[in-house]
């Protein structure tokens, strides 16, 4: 295991640690957490800052993830980062205290600023072959009003806000629908050089969280996260999504109609209230992907589709099988333990389980892109080093969050 010495990060410790897979139960209930930054930083597009926020402090047994579409208008968070030596066990409480911000544009991040919001989900944790009978923690968490700036774009220019924000607890309904994310132009890539792709316009419904679907959709990069253009949305307002933040691993290009990514977008409960399924944005798109070590562009028919999520799951490492130099900032592929998925499984690489030189990105299948019911394998992560070393055959990498879901027509979307 390979994670930072001191709270500078200038120092490495590598050492050995037994990890092995296990098994969760989420509580029917979640929180949100906001990340707010704790000192001024100069910021260039495309270059990961590391940047200290206010502590937040959460008690054992949760595990953590972004609430996302962009909360900030320089930039996105990709991941968390604890007091050091960071909490290895779920069940051990975990002090954040800075994040790893990537800037979609030139500018500088103020004290102050909301960088992110956090969601916290509270967990109970066990044995894999023991997993029916694991159950749910009953942490609480406190929840808090700040006054924050809030950063957004608006015609094209970045406007400050300084405005009164709380934290939340929420109700989970385990349901959600995938939207797919369809390039609405052509894009020129050059590989690690983050790129924000404008799509066919997606219409997300109130009391939704919406989460890029990962393994890699496509094969020329992977989506961190999405944009609404304008002053940032509650999430029990109804959102328009009009472009991804991309990342590239190859010098090549998008075309307009190529399917870019996919949302998973789940829903909550704040109140009682109305909810629907959101039209598709398009019902065609170009799938593109890698077979026989050749690039294959491919038409396919968007279908609406969404599923209902287990409350248990479980939590992978990622291993590195190969000992690779990484340079900072250059998008690499690494070579991983295989992980075999059996059908109906939606995966997520966990937050804040981050290797100390970079960060997980998405992970990859060897075989053209499956449908969530069929079964796959990865052997691959995609890798954003932070800083330039060597990843270390037998290295923990990142942990790869892993839960069963049950596919659903529009009509369960509507009405379950």
């Amino acid at each position: 295991m390979a994670c930072w010495a001191d709270s500078e990060m200038t120092r490495i410790n590598r050492g050995v640690t037994k990890i092995s897979p296990i098994a969760y139960r989420t509580a029917p209930y979640a929180y949100w957490k906001l990340l707010i930054a704790d000192e001024d930083a100069k910021i260039k597009k495309g270059v990961i800052k590391f940047v200290k926020i206010k502590k937040v402090s959460i008690p054992g047994n949760t595990l953590v993830s972004p609430l996302c579409i962009m909360r900030h208008g320089y930039g996105v968070v990709l991941d968390t980062y604890e007091t050091c030596p960071p909490r290895t066990r779920v069940e051990e409480p975990k002090t954040i205290n800075m994040v790893a911000f990537l800037p979609v544009r030139d500018g500088e991040i103020k004290k102050g600023d909301m960088l992110g919001v956090i969601k916290v989900f509270v967990v109970g944790v066990g044995p894999i072959e023991a997993m029916s009978k694991v159950r749910a923690a009953d942490e609480r968490l406190d929840l808090d009003e700040y006054d924050v700036n809030l950063v957004y774009v608006e015609d094209d220019e970045i406007k400050r806000e300084r405005v009164k924000v709380r934290e939340y607890m929420y109700r989970r309904r385990h349901l959600a629908e995938w939207l797919p994310l369809v390039a609405d132009e052509d894009v020129k890539l050059r590989a690690g050089e983050v790129v924000t792709v404008k799509i066919k316009d997606v219409l997300i419904s109130s009391e939704t969280i919406p989460v890029p679907l990962s393994i890699m959709r496509h094969a020329y990069g992977v989506v961190v996260d999405v944009i609404q253009l304008g002053k940032p949305k509650k999430v029990e307002e109804v959102k328009t999504v009009t472009h991804a933040v991309f990342i590239p691993v190859a010098d090549e290009e998008i075309k307009k109609g190529d399917l870019i990514g996919v949302l998973n977008v789940y829903y909550i409960s704040l109140k009682e209230g109305t909810y629907f399924a959101a039209p598709l944005p398009t019902e065609r798109a170009t799938l593109v992907f890698r077979q026989n070590g050749e690039v294959v562009r491919r038409e396919i028919e968007l279908k609406q589709f969404g599923y209902k999520r287990s409350a248990i799951g479980r939590l992978e490492p990622l291993i590195a099988r190969e000992t690779k130099k990484v340079k900072n900032n250059e998008v690499t592929a690494i070579k991983v333990d295989a992980i075999n998925l059996p059908a109906g499984t939606v995966v997520q690489p966990l937050y804040g389980r981050n290797h100390a030189i970079g960060i997980v990105l998405d992970v990859t299948s060897p075989e053209r892109p499956k449908k969530v019911e069929d079964d796959k394998k990865i052997d691959f992560v995609v890798f954003l080093p932070v800083s330039d070393g060597v990843v270390e055959e037998g290295d923990l990498i990142g942990v790869l969050n892993i839960y069963h879901v049950a596919v659903l027509g529009l009509d369960m979307i509507l009405y379950t």
